[in-house]
């Protein structure tokens, strides 16, 4: 399953959760870890959640919750913290672009490699807040952070862009692009992971936190062409 590329992967979810029978292996397989559970997109998560037999969708609420790690919450709790300071957008483009811009793409700003972020007009800060700190709650499968194993023992990693019969073309960050020839490939593994590491927190003070949400959730209203009803915080 590791080595199927995304939409192989969800043209299989979608045969197996047909069937209540073939449902349960899945889950088996899930709760094995043979399988990780950061490999079912949320689409295919949901259908099991809410799944008419009640036992499956037990199995699959249980297997939820095990995508955050007990380090992950205990960060998340901690940081929730900066949501209540007083945040400074323009302080939190800096943060942005020195720590966020290599993969991500806010109005100019950044390489778009990972999700678009960009709208958050209707997302609310402690949903941006949790999207940072805990990377791998949810991810598109379109954005899985693949490794290609090169018959010469060099190991590329990435996002899998496009596909022909003759190469792959991997995206890594600050959107760089690398076509490899089939012919060069001994295999293509799925880390079942995004590619946007946990412990982005390290470098980032509950301040810039603050801050760095506020860019993300207000960045264009910040040149005034838009206006606020409420005026955003300047810097002191």
């Amino acid at each position: 399953f590791s080595a199927m590329r995304p939409a192989v992967k969800r043209a299989c979810l979608d045969a197996v959760l047909r069937q209540p029978t073939t449902t349960r292996l899945l889950l088996d397989a899930l709760e094995a870890k043979d399988i990780s559970a950061n490999e079912v997109d949320s689409i295919r998560m949901n259908r099991m959640l809410k799944h008419s037999d009640k036992t499956i969708a037990a199995r699959a609420t249980a297997i939820q919750g095990s995508l955050v790690n007990a380090d992950r919450q205990a960060v998340l709790a901690k940081y929730r913290a900066a949501l209540a300071l007083e945040a400074f957008p323009k302080r939190g483009e800096i943060v942005f672009r020195k720590n966020c811009a290599t993969c991500h793409k806010i109005g100019e700003i950044g390489t778009q490699v990972a999700p678009d972020i960009s709208d958050s007009r209707t997302r609310q800060p402690i949903q941006i807040l949790t999207d940072i700190l805990q990377p791998n709650r949810a991810i598109d499968n379109n954005y899985m952070h693949y490794s290609i194993i090169l018959n010469d023992g060099r190991v590329l990693d990435g996002i899998l862009a496009t596909e022909t019969s003759s190469s792959v073309t991997l995206r890594q960050p600050e959107g760089k692009q690398e076509v490899i020839a089939r012919l060069e490939i001994d295999e293509i593994i799925s880390r079942g992971v995004s590619l946007m590491p946990d412990g982005l927190e390290k470098n980032i003070t509950l301040q810039q936190m603050a801050d760095l949400v506020s860019f993300v959730k207000n960045w264009r209203y910040l040149d005034g062409r838009i206006p606020l009803e409420k005026p955003l915080p300047t810097e002191p």
